[in-house]
């Protein structure tokens, strides 16, 4: 065990409720002792005012007496929708200022929770960013409704969520931790049963124009995929606040040694979620 309290920053957008609910439920498992640990700093790319979420979310932090940093991100933001060719160098240099900003914290990781810009090479060389990806390691990549579609469109019989390093490249970094869900079995054998019937008649894109994500396969999915991810995420660090786990720049070490898949926490997640329904 770790003499020192383990530290890390949380970068978020703030942007819905989920922010708020996955920032209070790491809070409360740290306050608890459940996790050895402390959130060092909040920064949000969002400045009080900008948006009705994002100042609930800041509210919310402020309340657990957890320091705040806020840059506004709204001019890159619109740099990036327009694609022009100063968007790189405006990513870069807003990270310069956040990383300023950010001097007189100390934290052994940066936790990207709900954070909505893409980590430059400069933010990825100066912290150790975690990142929650809802894939297996290899998996698919994109948003969360993205993969979703994706694993559906391939008749996949697994699924899962991952923590790994943010690098430039998106969802392409060094698995950290990860869990496996498996797609079938009484609880989703039906829905692809339906599902496939369904694709006989539609093409994928039909009924995502139909039912979107009231899909039932769809939303099962991403129900248990969902419930499994702060458990993740709140394992992944306690993990590392125990000194079980170690980063380094080129991904998770155990005992010295790189495990370049990452450590599965499989079991580990099931056994948090069955306790938390007793």
């Amino acid at each position: 065990m770790k003499s020192e309290t383990f530290s890390c920053g949380w970068f978020s957008s703030g942007r819905d409720q989920a922010a708020i609910d996955l920032f209070i439920t790491a809070w409360e498992h740290m306050a608890g002792g459940f996790l050895p640990a402390a959130i060092a700093y909040v920064f949000c790319d969002q400045e009080p005012g900008e948006s009705a979420a994002s100042d609930r979310f800041l509210d919310a932090v402020q309340a657990r007496g957890v320091p705040v940093v806020t840059h506004s991100s709204r001019q890159l933001r619109r740099l990036i929708r327009q694609s022009g060719p100063e968007a790189e160098t405006a990513r870069v240099n807003f990270d310069a200022q956040v990383i300023a900003l950010l001097g007189d914290f100390q934290a052994q990781v940066v936790v990207l929770a709900g954070y909505l810009l893409i980590a430059s090479p400069l933010l990825c060389r100066t912290y150790l960013c975690l990142n929650l990806h809802p894939a297996l390691p290899n998996g698919p990549k994109g948003t969360w409704q993205e993969v979703m579609w994706q694993l559906m469109e391939a008749g996949a019989q697994e699924t899962g969520a991952m923590m790994h390093l943010a690098t430039p490249e998106l969802d392409a970094g060094p698995p950290v931790a990860y869990f496996r869900l498996p797609l079938s079995g009484p609880t989703f054998e039906p829905l692809w049963q339906e599902f496939q019937q369904k694709r006989q008649r539609l093409s994928l894109q039909e009924i995502r124009a139909q039912e979107g994500e009231r899909e039932p396969l769809f939303a099962r999915l991403r129900q248990e995929e969902l419930r499994r991810e702060f458990p993740l995420l709140l394992l992944t660090l306690k993990a590392l606040a125990e000194g079980r786990l170690r980063l380094t720049p080129s991904g998770a070490e155990i005992q010295g040694k790189l495990i370049p898949g990452g450590l599965d926490l499989t079991a580990q997640v099931e056994e948090f979620i069955s306790g938390a329904r007793r």
